[in-house]
């Protein structure tokens, strides 16, 4: 039980709401290609996505089976799960039963964990990997064989293509294998040499399309770095007993410092090279979070054992913790609760369309997320593409195709520079008169009439 006991309780607490929020435009993109052909799926690939390409594939089968929201989460849902059993299992190897047993419980109460077990992307199963990886990696360490390094180069193959940037934990393993072991480095670099043989096809394309995926990224600042520690709680105060119990967690641990290690230097490297070469993303470095809960469990296992095995300490850690997180579990399954409500803004549309409107998608990239929930948008005539290209029309063209149509719905994102000089939004602005306009997250939906109707 002490190690299936934090799966069972990550299951209960990541089912709980599951459906309720929208997907949001991350979420969508991720639906959307895995309900399409493989054709289609094989060029989004060689254009922007090669980063997401295994996960995509994995999500196929859900897909198939009628694509809902509970069945697109589903893996998600499951790795989240699969974490807190993996994290119970490397605390009782590492520690004892007991520590691995805090540890899995912490994590499967941990806010930023819980929302991405409900997320349509890869982030929760990278968490589940890095786990894995590590966790065969102690065990090559200490009963070493070639299968062993064999199936650990696998697991850092599998790291790597569900997202390249968790590959900042090899680091780590490196700096252990160092101290722990000095005698096993080179049947872990011979490991690592031949995972990273099958990556490069990944690096390859993906440092191509770099630009196009992440344009919008930014060097972080020491906010960035405590908003990502605090949102890992899901507020202050929760972060503040959570990381006193992952302070008393780095002292008992220190014998053992690849679990402090894994902890924190993944999110030391991403920030510094994020200075010169932006990668940092509190998405990005979710991986870490079951270090942190591990090392929390540790925290609770060992003031727990320097008090005598008083039953008190870990009863008052996790009634503070899960009384201090509840706002957050709450607010994180709201319908609104992601940063888009498509599900929204197509049941507007839906009710409010006209035979014969227009959609402009302004940029052209909203169109591949918004129709997720795609019915409402199947009644419309789209105005965003030339005929037969990928292409965005000219503003000629899109002054001809509007020709016959009276009301235009845009999908934008918040006014703003960007898309107030598109040509097509000069056109459109030119012709038709602004009547409406809602948001729904980083989403809005405006009508457009024609100026003489």
């Amino acid at each position: 039980m002490a190690v299936w006991l934090p799966a069972l309780a990550a299951l209960a607490i990541g089912g709980w709401g599951i459906t309720v929020p929208s997907l949001w435009r991350d979420e969508s993109v991720s639906a959307v290609v895995a309900r399409s052909p493989l054709s289609y799926m094989r060029q989004l690939m060689g254009d922007i996505d090669a980063v997401h390409a295994l996960y995509y594939l994995l999500l196929r089968p859900f897909a198939a089976f009628g694509g809902s929201e509970f069945l697109l989460r589903l893996p998600s849902l499951i790795a989240f799960a699969g974490t807190a059993y993996g994290i119970a299992v490397l605390g009782r190897r590492l520690v004892g039963p007991m520590a691995g047993l805090y540890g899995g419980l912490l994590y499967a109460l941990l806010p930023m964990a819980s929302r991405y077990a409900q997320e349509v992307r890869s982030y929760a199963i990278v968490s589940f990997v890095a786990v894995l990886a590590t966790w065969l990696l102690i065990d090559a360490l200490d009963s070493p064989s070639r299968r062993r390094y064999v199936v650990y180069a696998v697991s850092v193959v599998l790291l790597g293509w569900f997202h390249l940037y968790a590959l900042l934990l090899i680091g780590v393993h490196a700096v252990a294998v160092w101290t722990a072991r000095p005698r096993r480095v080179l049947p872990w670099v011979l490991a690592v040499a031949g995972a990273g043989i099958a990556l490069v096809p990944l690096v390859v394309v993906a440092s191509g399309q770099r630009e196009t995926q992440l344009f919008w990224l930014h060097p972080p600042n020491f906010e960035d770095l405590t908003a990502f520690l605090e949102e890992i709680a899901g507020n202050t105060a929760a972060a503040v007993v959570l990381f006193s119990l992952v302070a008393c967690g780095v002292w008992w641990s220190r014998r053992i410092p690849i679990v402090a290690l894994w902890a924190f230097a993944p999110i030391l490297a991403s920030f510094l090279i994020s200075q010169v070469y932006p990668v940092y993303d509190p998405r990005y470095v979710l991986f870490v979070v079951p270090a942190i809960a591990l090392l929390a469990g540790i925290g609770v296992h060992g003031v727990t054992t320097s008090l005598r095995g008083h039953i008190a300490v870990p009863i008052i850690a996790f009634v503070l913790v899960g009384a201090l997180t509840f706002s957050a579990h709450v607010a994180i399954r709201e319908p609104a609760g992601r940063p888009d409500d498509l599900r929204s803004l197509s049941a507007v549309l839906g009710a409010e369309q006209r035979p014969g409107d227009g959609v402009l998608f302004a940029p052209l990239r909203y169109r591949l997320f918004v129709t997720v929930y795609g019915e409402p948008f199947r009644n419309l005539i789209d105005l965003t593409n030339a005929p037969g290209t990928y292409e965005p029309r000219t503003a000629d063209q899109f002054t001809a195709a509007a020709a016959s149509v009276d009301r235009v719905w845009l999908v934008a994102p918040p006014a703003g520079p960007r898309n107030i000089g598109d040509p097509r939004f000069v056109e459109l602005r030119r012709d038709f008169k602004f009547v409406s306009n809602r948001s729904f997250g980083y989403t809005r939906l405006a009508l457009y009439v024609r100026n003489n109707r």
